[in-house]
């Protein structure tokens, strides 16, 4: 019997030793392709659907690898986050986590969402006068001032969500930087004017509460069964 020269073995183990390590380095790499390529076509549908958008959104698939989950038709998680426009014109920066999405009938659907709809202080603080500004005052509230005759008036305030309809209750004011009963008629009745009623969300999603925080003012919602493609 012949016996393969012990130099020939030894290079034929490293051929297939390198083999299997571009196999290992190529299949992720192809995997995030197949990933960003999919991410987009979600993206390019998001867009077309949703017209409130003011450009096309942001998608990142969850879970690894990506072509078992595509195979399955499902993936575990699916993160969007877009800019979007009310309809009075006020910018809006949504976060959507989506859960189990599947593809069904032509579109996406998701077993969960959870979705975030941010608007910035500037925006809010626009049709509330001159000199007006909002900020974030900690544990969630916001922190109104103003000037009334020239002297600086500034509220607390807390945001509650009854229903649909956002409301801001006064908690602490000051006025010229004397304390001032935030219950007074002229602030409350100012306030009682700031109600607002969220309109129809996206995928039919359910507002569920609002917090303040240095992002500005944000909405959170949430729903189940939730078709956004």
């Amino acid at each position: 019997m012949t016996r393969r020269p012990a130099g020939g073995r030894r290079r034929r183990r490293l051929w297939v030793s390198l083999a299997a390590a571009l196999v290992l380095v190529a299949l992720p790499v192809a995997d995030r392709v197949c990933a960003t390529v999919a991410e987009k076509r979600i993206a390019e549908r998001i867009a077309a659907r949703q017209h409130a958008l003011s450009g096309t959104p942001q998608v990142t698939i969850g879970g690894f690898p990506f072509l078992l989950s595509a195979a399955r038709g499902a993936f575990p998680a699916v993160e969007v986050e877009a800019d979007a426009v009310t309809e009075e014109g006020r910018p809006v920066r949504a976060t959507v986590e989506l859960r189990e999405v599947a593809e069904r009938d032509g579109g996406y659907e998701a077993a969960s969402a959870e979705a975030d709809f941010t608007a910035p202080f500037d925006s809010l603080g626009a049709g509330l006068g001159s000199g007006t500004t909002l900020s974030a005052d900690g544990a969630g509230r916001l922190r109104v001032v103003s000037e009334v005759l020239g002297l600086p008036l500034t509220v607390v305030a807390e945001p509650r969500l009854t229903g649909r309809t956002i409301s801001l209750v006064p908690v602490t004011a000051s006025f010229a930087g004397r304390p001032v009963d935030p219950a007074g008629p002229r602030i409350s009745a100012a306030f009682a004017d700031r109600k607002v009623v969220v309109p129809e969300l996206p995928a039919g999603l359910t507002p569920t509460r609002v917090s303040v925080d240095d992002a500005g003012v944000t909405l959170h919602a949430r729903g189940d069964d939730v078709r956004f493609t």
